[in-house]
């Protein structure tokens, strides 16, 4: 079988499909390699001197292939801080980038149309924002316009516009019908994991990296509440507790999540004892590429539906059945009122009382001392936020390193530091004093989106303290608010700018913090967030909703009976569009010209023809017509008469008179005063 050539001069299609390629890696912004986008412009630089004929034919395939071994090279050398997915976004936009310069056949053109479908869904997974969903939306259409193009390369472009709104306006009732009522089934593989999670928070904290959150002012999560939110210094977002320490950094226990892993796989579910005031609220949580959760404490699940999804830890952290790579919107209630005394003792005892043997011996000594003084537990803790407040503790960005026993250097030399250093001196403290203790690492506070709706960005990231205090059990604690409550009680933003310290590097500096941007990009914030909630916050739960709701009480058989309903639907509608057509005869050129005579004397007489023949539709609106008009609009009315029912006369020029009767309507006023009878 013979493969069909594509010119290579004067062939648009390619010409589209680079430009396509060039665009969509330079929207991948830092998953792509600055030199491969440079390559993707060399391609379409001599795409385009084949296409004007500069060049006489595509480059040898010797030199593609010495390119193809360089740019691999280039890639293995290049790619050590990305992830797997970008690594291999980037060598298919490599593949795809050299194949364009070879290109000789209609299927390697549609290879290209396929892996650049792939790398459009690439681009959703990547990038999930109303604006950035729009932008890959319409270089999908793109793509498809470039489809039809090279179908139809001689058609005019008003053509393939035409028919390509009529097959997206076909497609989209069939996409709403699958996208509402598809079962939400679970992943055919696994997404690649990167080296970083989207949100910034880590599983391992050392004091002064939540500091370099600060930095970032990208969304983290949006919390929705049925009522009015808590205040500010109740905005305390649990994500995972950090039990291990070695002196210089906090980690999550290896033992608890060995443990979490057990209870898991006989299904032990840890159900708290709640009391107290409910919160209500629904989250939408970023991509994390981690199982974990945010919430406040204590939550739980809103209902069943998500108690199947989600899993309550025995150290009150929540997390996932799967790790969350793509937005995922999830229901929650609160009691902030529990005492939270409940879980497995022994365990928490033993993973919280664990401190290193050597370092820090300064902090070892004043914690003896300061025991001696305090032996009641809760007298302790009080002393402990005494001594933050009232010896001239610094809450600071940027903090000196601490390298060698940085408790110590905190605590008595710089005084000088961020949430991370005060909740780690904290925390290592109670463990002295044989307190059980441990750090929360999450996030504070939360911008008002609208009367229900916070949003929380990652410089509100925060870390915390909790310690077992005899019978009321895990008790919050930080020192934080000691040094800086506006931190807490105003938000970061606040404290940061009362400190000075944004001047310059922040991004809360920039234009859209200022006036008429402030507006535009909280009006996007809105917008993003109705996207996120509506659309890509649409999973199981929220689809079985819209079943209850149609079918009532759920049953196989209903469910049955709605899903043989929206397939027959959609077997009916592509049917519908599919289904051959019978023409009807066009119209004669002198059956056009006679009509067209007709809608002008309606319009300019307001008497409508109806069922009328064409005599007497003439005697109807003559007396209303001035001489001009009435002579020319006879003369197409005879003319009509003539080729509709005797021989045609080719010496009539019906097109001259119809010209002619148009400039006449446009000279020419209506005669006013009752039309005859007819």
């Amino acid at each position: 079988m013979m493969m069909e050539n594509i010119p290579v001069k004067g062939y648009l299609p390619t010409i589209l499909i680079a430009l396509f390629y060039g665009v969509i890696a330079l929207s991948m912004g830092s998953n792509v390699h600055f030199w491969v986008l440079l390559l993707c412009g060399c391609v379409l630089f001599v795409r385009l001197s084949l296409y004007f004929g500069h060049n006489k034919h595509t480059p040898k395939k010797r030199t593609v292939n010495l390119l193809a071994v360089l740019s691999a090279i280039a890639l293995l050398t290049t790619s050590g801080d990305l992830g797997l997915l970008p690594i291999m976004i980037n060598l298919l936009i490599l593949a795809c980038s050299l194949k364009l310069m070879l290109i000789a056949y209609r299927r390697d053109f549609y290879q290209l149309i396929i892996c650049a479908t792939f790398l459009v869904a690439c681009g959703f997974i990547l990038y999930q924002s109303l604006f950035r969903s729009v932008f890959y939306a319409l270089a999908l259409i793109f793509l498809f316009y470039i489809l039809l193009s090279a179908h139809a390369p001689y058609a005019r472009a008003k053509i393939r516009q035409k028919r390509l709104a009529i097959l997206l306006i076909q497609a989209l009732p069939v996409a709403v019908l699958l996208f509402v009522f598809l079962p939400r089934l679970p992943p055919l593989w696994k997404m690649p994991e990167g080296k970083q999670t989207e949100t910034g928070l880590s599983e391992t904290m050392t004091p002064g990296d939540i500091a370099k959150l600060t930095k970032s002012d990208k969304l983290a999560f949006t919390a929705t509440f049925d009522q009015r939110p808590p205040a500010p210094q109740n905005r305390y977002w649990r994500a995972f507790s950090l039990e291990s320490f070695d002196g210089k950094t906090w980690t999550v226990s290896d033992t608890r999540h060995f443990a979490r892993r057990q209870l898991q796989q006989i299904n032990r579910v840890f159900t708290p004892r709640t009391q107290g005031v409910a919160i209500d609220y629904e989250i939408i949580l970023e991509p994390t590429q981690k199982q974990w959760l945010v919430g406040l404490d204590t939550a739980t699940p809103s209902d069943s539906s998500y108690s199947q999804n989600l899993w309550q830890g025995w150290d009150y952290q929540l997390s996932t059945r799967k790790p969350v790579f793509s937005r995922y919107a999830y229901a929650l209630t609160s009691y902030p009122n529990t005492i939270r005394n409940q879980g497995i003792g022994s365990l928490d005892s033993q993973v919280n009382l664990q401190v290193p043997e050597q370092g820090n011996e300064e902090t070892v000594d004043w914690v003896a001392a300061l025991r001696q003084q305090h032996p009641n537990n809760q007298g302790f803790a009080k002393a402990l936020m005494a001594y933050f407040k009232h010896n001239d503790f610094e809450y600071t960005l940027t903090p000196p390193p601490m390298t060698t026993d940085p408790v110590d250097s905190f605590l008595f030399t710089y005084k000088a530091g961020f949430c991370a250093h005060y909740a780690s001196a904290m925390a290592y403290a109670f463990r002295l004093a044989g307190i059980p203790a441990r750090i929360v690492s999450g996030y504070q506070g939360g911008t008002a989106l609208n009367d229900n709706t916070l949003s929380i960005y990652q410089y509100d990231a925060h870390a915390w303290v909790e310690a077992w205090i005899d019978e009321n059990g895990w008790q919050q604690f930080d020192p934080t608010t000691m040094v800086a409550p506006s931190r807490v009680n105003g938000g970061f933003e606040h404290a940061a700018r009362y400190s000075g310290e944004l001047i310059g590097e922040h991004p809360f500096n920039g234009l859209s913090h200022q006036g008429i941007f402030a507006y535009f990009s909280a009006l996007g914030a809105k917008m993003d967030y109705m996207w996120s909630r509506w659309f890509l916050g649409f999973n199981e739960e929220r689809q079985t909703d819209i079943f209850k709701h149609i079918l009532g009480k759920l049953s196989p058989l209903r469910i049955a009976l709605l899903g043989s309903s929206i397939i027959l639907l959609i077997i009916g509608l592509l049917t519908l569009y599919f289904m051959p057509r019978r023409q009807r005869a066009p119209l004669a050129e002198h059956q056009r010209n006679y009509l067209t005579a007709v809608q002008l004397i309606e319009k300019f007489t307001g008497i409508r023809r109806e069922d009328k023949s064409a005599r007497r539709y003439f005697a109807t609106v003559k007396g209303t017509l001035p001489d001009p008009v009435r002579r020319r609009f006879l003369t197409i009315t005879e003319y009509f008469e003539h080729q509709e029912y005797d021989a045609p006369d080719p010496k009539v020029v019906i097109k001259t008179t119809l010209a002619q009767l148009k400039t006449a309507l446009k000279n020419t006023k209506p005669i006013l005063g009752d039309p005859p009878s007819p």
